[in-house]
């Protein structure tokens, strides 16, 4: 008896891995927006492709594109720390799966620095922004456009939006910024 749930209970875990290799999805640039912006894509590591802003990236569910990247002065109810700034990230996602995707900018969407660390995200820096959000459901074909705003140092270079679309599988997109 002990011997089939162990059996069953191994079955269990390796068709979970199987089912896993099998979501992976390589993100994959699909077409170009009209940007100034222009550096060039390169490869980080042999799975992580870096793409650059104006790249439209095709992932399993998703064609996400970073449209512009600009400061946000902020106004008299929300200002950035003194000797920092509010960097706002325009983009465009776009659902191309069969059925309704959920988005959502805290757990999707992350700002990192050239060493890697999370840029905080600013909840003042995206009211003083007025341009809208990246939370919310989009339909079959339909697209959904907002900022992500974060608070940084004046003056930070280096910095990187990634894109993870889903928990469980491995496609993560990585846009230079600045």
């Amino acid at each position: 008896m002990k011997h089939k749930i162990i059996t069953i209970i191994l079955a269990l875990i390796v068709l979970g891995g199987l089912a896993s290799s099998l979501n992976t999805t390589e993100p994959t640039k699909v077409g170009e927006t009209s940007s100034k912006n222009s550096s060039s894509n390169k490869s980080t590591t042999s799975k992580t492709k870096t793409f650059k802003v104006g790249d439209v990236v095709q992932l399993k569910d998703f064609k996400i594109t970073v449209n512009k990247v600009y400061t946000v002065s902020g106004n008299e109810f929300a200002k950035p720390k003194d000797g920092n700034e509010f960097i706002a990230v325009d983009c465009t996602v776009e659902n191309i799966s069969k059925e309704e995707q959920a988005v959502s900018s805290l757990i999707m969407f992350k700002v990192v620095d050239k060493d890697g660390r999370a840029c905080e995200y600013s909840m003042t820096g995206q009211t003083a922004a007025n341009a809208g959000q990246m939370d919310g459901k989009v339909g079959v074909g339909r697209k959904m456009t907002g900022v992500y705003v974060v608070e940084v140092p004046k003056g930070t270079t280096g910095l990187e939006l990634e894109f993870d679309s889903s928990l469980l599988s491995n496609g993560q997109v990585v846009v230079t910024l600045n």
